[in-house]
């Protein structure tokens, strides 16, 4: 394929360009027309990825645009320089029946009513949008919607398409794996089917075990929407389920078909498993996790066999040789067909600078001698940037409760707190308030904290991933430590840009547990630029 280069510029929907924007899409052309097929775009908060890739989803005319959260989807649609070209879809459970209000689409009466009659393409809102963004040059979703959209061929599925581009993509691959894999749990299945199966999920003590049992409960599955199929039929009244009960159904269908996945790729694939634990109703469950220890085996079928060329862009595409086999990539393309574009930082270090508070390491061994010690550095980090806002990186909820529970209790009143259930409530509490200390848990993507949102960032602990999940044990066991130490990386520098929005944005990112010192040497040379120039003078010396 051969772009004009003036004729993409053109398409540039804003009427000016930011720095480095108009270089950026230059250098893409460029490197288009010489047969490159991947560009790996790595460019920091403040560039403006979103109007370069919306032109260039305009310069391939036919392009899906595919993002992790339903919230940067919104926000795509509310921006006027990508909004008025891109037409979203997202799944049935965003969308409210015609014929039932109070029931989204994936349950609506067609789903409840036998033989229910709908003419989906002029009555179903679902459908509807779904027909626009089919007959739209640029169809926006998200990832997961993407790779379930996939899995389906009618003459209604988006197919493959000349352009995909994916946006904040440095985790695709955790995506791909969170898509495919299967739990057996009373929050998985409904309650009555779980109830048979947990004596058995306890009981799992190897892979055998593991695939006997799912396979049993596809079949329990199967014959409970038979069973419900064959009730509707019989009623006399016309049988119509509940609203509970299609929801149900419907995480039974999708627990078929992730079943139905796991048990034709399990004899061919390296598949892990884990028995843990479950709170469901003031009582704990034991659940059965099962997962393919890479991604990658997957990803053709999933993602790259739906588009051409690709546009992969993030502020985290630290390495590159690492992504590229994690996701496939390399088995996809040569090595000549792939090219990194590296966009600088346009905010100035001195508003964003990490400072070292560190007084020891937070690591499972040495975790219990310095937390004290941790909390009363935090104490005094409050106390330097009282009345702003502060968001403390916990990493873990345990780390959050033992926080609050040896804390001086004159910062209580501060301090706002959330579990997993109360995530958005509490996030929403401490955005609209000033002066409060934000102790949270994985927000560490996703996040615009702008202006006063957010003016000072603790990094409580590094955000390793645990070595007690199985398949990040059996990872390691097979030595792929800088997949480890490049997930940690990721994750820290997904949490320092959380804060610094915009060029007159200013917030300090201190920095408590030792752990990340060892972090940027031993991956030195994946420390963006536009980080390394915010470090102190002698850990910037470690990585240069």
């Amino acid at each position: 394929m051969i772009l004009d280069k003036k004729d993409v510029l053109s398409l540039f929907p804003a009427k000016k360009f930011r720095k480095y924007q108009r270089e950026t899409l230059e250098k893409i052309v460029d490197e288009i027309n010489t047969g490159v097929r991947c560009i790996l775009l790595d460019a920091p908060t403040g560039f403006g990825k979103s109007p370069v890739n919306v032109t260039l989803c305009r310069a391939f005319r036919s392009s899906f645009y595919a993002t992790p959260q339903l919230a940067l989807i919104d926000q795509l649609l509310r921006d006027s320089l990508t909004g008025p070209f891109l037409t979203a879809i997202k799944g049935r459970q965003n969308y409210f029946c015609k014929y039932d209000p109070l029931a989204t689409v994936d349950v609506g009466l067609c789903k409840r009513i036998k033989d229910f009659k709908c003419d989906a393409i002029l009555d179903c809102p679902y459908w509807i949008q779904k027909l626009k963004a089919l007959r739209a040059q640029t169809a926006l979703m998200s990832f997961s919607y993407f790779i379930l959209e996939g899995r389906t061929k009618t003459e209604f599925s988006f197919g493959r398409r000349r352009l995909l581009v994916l946006d904040e993509s440095h985790n695709i691959d955790r995506h791909v794996i969170d898509h495919i894999s299967l739990t057996v749990s009373p929050w998985r299945l409904p309650f009555d089917i779980y109830k048979e199966l947990s004596s058995l999920v306890g009981n799992v003590s190897s892979m055998k075990d593991a695939i006997s049992l799912i396979a049993a409960a596809k079949d329990i599955a199967q014959s409970h929407i038979d069973t419900m199929d064959t009730t509707v039929q019989l009623t006399l009244t016309g049988g119509e389920l509940s609203i509970t009960q299609a929801k149900g159904i419907r995480r039974l269908e999708d627990f078929i078909s992730s079943a139905d996945m796991f048990l034709n790729s399990v004899s061919d694939t390296e598949w892990v498993w884990n028995v843990g634990w479950s709170s469901y109703r003031g009582k704990n469950y034991p659940k059965l996790i099962v997962q393919p220890l890479y991604a990658r085996t997957f990803m053709q079928d999933m993602i790259w066999s739906r588009a051409e060329y690709y546009i992969v862009s993030s502020a985290t595409l630290l390495n590159t040789r690492i992504f590229c086999h994690e996701t496939g990539l390399d088995n996809l393309l040569k090595k000549d067909k792939v090219v990194h574009i590296n966009v600088p930082s346009t905010f100035p270090p001195e508003n964003r600078p990490v400072v070292d508070v560190t007084n020891g390491k937070m690591t499972y061994k040495e975790r219990s001698k310095n937390f004290v010690p941790a909390v009363r550095i935090l104490e005094k980090i409050l106390d330097q940037e009282e009345g702003k806002n502060v968001a403390v990186h916990c990493h873990s909820y345990e780390n959050s409760i033992g926080i609050q529970n040896l804390i001086n209790p004159r910062f209580k009143n501060r301090l706002v707190t959330h579990t997993s259930d109360t995530r958005d409530e509490a996030l929403k509490i401490w955005k609209e308030s000033r002066g409060k200390v934000f102790l949270c848990v994985a927000f560490t993507e996703g996040q615009d904290w702008i202006g006063e949102i957010c003016e000072a960032q603790v990094l409580f602990k590094v955000p390793f991933l645990s070595i007690g999940d199985k398949r990040v044990s059996r990872r390691l066991d097979r030595r792929d430590w800088k997949w480890y130490w490049n997930e940690a990386l990721k994750t820290t520098v997904q949490s320092y840009g959380r804060a610094v929005r915009s060029p007159t944005d200013k917030a300090k990112f201190y920095v408590i547990d030792l752990s990340f010192v060892d972090l940027i040497k031993r991956c030195k040379g994946d420390v963006p630029r536009w980080v390394k120039d915010a470090l102190p003078p002698h850990w910037r010396s470690l990585v240069e």
